[in-house]
């Protein structure tokens, strides 16, 4: 049963898409993989995803991810700033992982983190490693959802969601098995959006399940961690979401255990 650890041991890859709120399913991915001991050698993370791997390669526990994110309230993503470009300063979420791991390096992580971010005047992803660079900066890039959040400048250059890139290019990964947990359910709605903060949820929720049909190559696996259409924003949902989260993984221990 065990004997996918006694081959040579090949560097594990994981990648977790963003989501918005639906991202702290990403937390009990990362339980589970604990749970049964699977091992993670990076992680790749866009938007939320971005976020939840920023706080674990720091060293942070599923338990401990977990308690922030039981008392884990909006507001701590309000920060109102008077702008053409959208509601909110992006600036909120810089602090968020600052306020949990404080300024820190991609050198300075426990595991390694690539976070992908969008040059909004190419269009395309860029994938951010740099040792040098200030980790809670990169993951506010990535995290910048286009007109909820204002656009990052870093180094001249300026970013929004790395969700919304064209990542074609973007084909080469530290990592011999790629793992990639998706937290946009493909299921359909059974209610059309009526407001405009819906209606732009939706649309981009359309263009992240349609990047993970061409992305699916991209990966050994590729896992729907939510089974069911759940809101970006309201965190009524935030348990089950760390259900699913490790449920999807505990369901699919022998697709992954097979290429471990």
């Amino acid at each position: 049963m065990f004997s996918f650890f006694k081959s040579k041991k090949k560097k594990v890859g994981l990648f977790l898409s963003g989501g918005a709120v639906r991202g702290i399913a990403h937390i009990g991915v990362l339980r589970a993989f604990e749970f049964f001991k699977y091992p993670i050698d990076i992680i790749y993370g866009t938007s939320s995803g971005a976020i939840i791997g920023s706080l674990y390669c720091a060293g942070m526990k599923p338990e401990q991810l977990i308690a922030i994110m039981e008392t884990l309230s909006m507001r701590e993503f309000v920060k109102f700033k008077l702008s053409r470009q959208a509601l909110f300063s992006s600036e909120a979420i810089q602090l968020f992982v600052e306020k949990h791991i404080g300024k820190v390096t991609f050198r300075d992580l426990k595991i390694p983190l690539g976070v992908f971010v969008t040059n909004i005047l190419t269009g395309k992803a860029e994938l951010i490693r740099g040792l040098d660079l200030d980790v809670s900066s990169y993951v506010r890039a990535s995290s910048s959802i286009p007109g909820v959040f204002t656009p990052t400048t870093l180094e001249s250059k300026t970013y929004i969601d790395g969700a919304f890139g064209s990542d074609q290019d973007l084909n080469t990964f530290d990592c011999d098995i790629k793992i990639a947990c998706n937290a946009i359910s493909e299921k359909p709605l059974q209610i059309i959006p009526k407001t405009i903060p819906e209606l732009v949820d939706r649309a981009a929720e359309c263009l992240m399940i349609s990047k993970g049909y061409y992305q699916a190559h991209y990966y050994d696996l590729q896992l729907n961690v939510i089974d069911q259409p759940m809101s970006s924003i309201d965190l009524k949902f935030r348990k089950s979401l760390v259900e699913y989260g490790f449920k999807c993984i505990e369901n699919n221990r022998k697709r992954i255990e097979a290429i471990l």
